[in-house]
């Protein structure tokens, strides 16, 4: 058994004696001039054979017009998959969501810069943002339904967010937030002026322009039925618009 053991160790010695001289030669070439300068010769045959067929192959006509065939192939396979990608409702709802997800961020935002105003400042700002309801005849806002005002006018058009789409006069007014708060429950019940919706003039009481979606209609101008399956009803919209200023239906919380 011991020489069993002995051999088996004069084997292992043997073998890293070799490997020991093997690197100990390669240590040596490597440290050498002219092995040095070999390799950089070879190196530089080497790259010079590459330029040159790289070069050869740019100017052949062939290999050309083959690559613009497949830069072809590629866009359209590209545009392709974009116009199946943005036809996707899964994907039309997830842009939709995230759209609704920065506006509210914005909001919440904004509305941490109006908290930190002086109380001049908060007060001109809510007058001034109020004042985006039409103004028909009605018992006044309380306080509480003014702040709620403020909050759902600076959403824009909740319609036109849900749709997706804008026209160029829609995306203008919307731009400098321009609504009419639409009144669903009158304007003299109580918690009348916190059941207001956001809405362009376009889905509210004006005629769309020409180069608007045929879908576009306002509320007290056409099929009030039709309107609502074309954006939601009007309790509907109401919960989502609540959720998007992050506020409690009162009159709900009050009964």
């Amino acid at each position: 058994m011991s020489d069993n053991s002995s051999d088996y160790e004069k084997k292992i010695a043997k073998a890293n004696a070799s490997r020991q001289r093997q690197i100990e030669r390669q240590k040596a070439r490597l440290a050498c001039p002219d092995y040095q300068q070999q390799r950089q010769d070879k190196l530089k045959a080497s790259q010079s054979r590459s330029y040159e067929r790289s070069k050869e192959r740019m100017a052949d006509p062939d290999y050309i017009n083959e690559q613009r065939e497949k830069q072809a192939r590629a866009i359209e396979r590209q545009q392709e998959r974009l116009r199946i990608k943005e036809s996707d409702p899964a994907y039309i709802k997830q842009q939709t969501e995230k759209k609704l997800l920065q506006i509210k961020a914005a909001q919440i935002k904004a509305a941490e810069k109006l908290t930190s105003n002086s109380n001049t400042v908060k007060k001109e700002s809510k007058v001034s943002s109020f004042s985006k309801s039409r103004g028909l005849k009605g018992r006044s806002p309380t306080s509480i339904e003014k702040q709620l005002g403020d909050k759902i006018g600076d959403i824009g058009c909740i319609c036109c967010l849900n749709q997706g789409w804008y026209t160029s006069d829609m995306q203008e007014q919307e731009t400098v937030k321009f609504v009419s708060l639409h009144h669903v429950d009158g304007r003299t019940k109580q918690w009348a002026h916190a059941k207001v919706l956001p809405l362009c003039a376009y889905h509210h009481d004006t005629p769309a322009p020409d180069e608007a979606p045929v879908e576009l209609t306002p509320i007290h101008r056409g099929n009030k039925n039709e309107w609502e399956k074309l954006n939601g009803t009007e309790d509907e919209l109401l919960k989502q618009v609540y959720e998007l200023i992050n506020e409690e239906r009162p009159w709900l919380t009050s009964e």
